[in-house]
C-alpha cells in the first residue's frame, strides 16, 4: 500500500507471518528511506524514534501545514489504538495505546489535558 500526503509518500508492507512490517517513507527530495520494525521488539524503537523527533522540535515553533497537506489533508485520520489505559508511577500519569503489535506510552499532563479538551469543546 502507498499512501500520498501532500508532496510526501509513505509505504506499509507486512509479511506474510505479520511478524516484520516494512515502513518506508519518500521525502520531498525523493530520498526513500525504509524502517523494519518488528512486531516484538518495535515497542523501543517506535517511542526512541518520537522521543527523538520531541527533542529535536522541542525549541521550534509548532510546524504549520498547507491547507491540504500532512494532517490536514482529507485521507489523514486518527489512528484507532485497539486498547488504552492510564499508568501511574512517575512524576506524570502515563497514556498507554496498544496498536496491537506496538505499545506506545505517552506522558501527559492531566490540567493541560484538560484545558485542551475544554478549548476543543468550543
Amino acid at each position: 500500500m502507498v499512501k500520498r500526503i501532500g508532496s510526501k509518500a509513505w509505504r506499509v508492507q507486512v509479511s506474510d507471518d505479520g511478524a516484520i512490517v516494512a515502513l518506508g517513507v519518500r521525502t520531498e527530495t525523493d530520498r526513500e528511506y525504509e524502517v523494519l520494525l518488528s512486531t516484538v521488539d518495535s515497542t523501543p524503537l517506535v517511542t526512541d524514534l518520537l522521543g527523538e523527533m520531541v527533542r529535536t522540535h522541542r525549541g521550534k515553533p509548532p510546524r504549520a501545514f498547507a491547507e491540504n497537506a500532512g494532517p490536514n489533508h482529507f485521507k489523514s485520520v486518527p489512528v484507532q489504538p485497539l486498547s488504552t489505559r492510564i499508568e501511574h508511577g512517575g512524576d506524570k500519569p502515563v497514556l498507554v495505546l496498544d496498536f496491537g503489535g506496538t505499545v506506545l506510552k505517552v506522558a501527559i499532563d492531566p490540567a493541560q489535558l484538560q484545558r485542551d479538551l475544554s478549548a476543543s469543546k468550543v
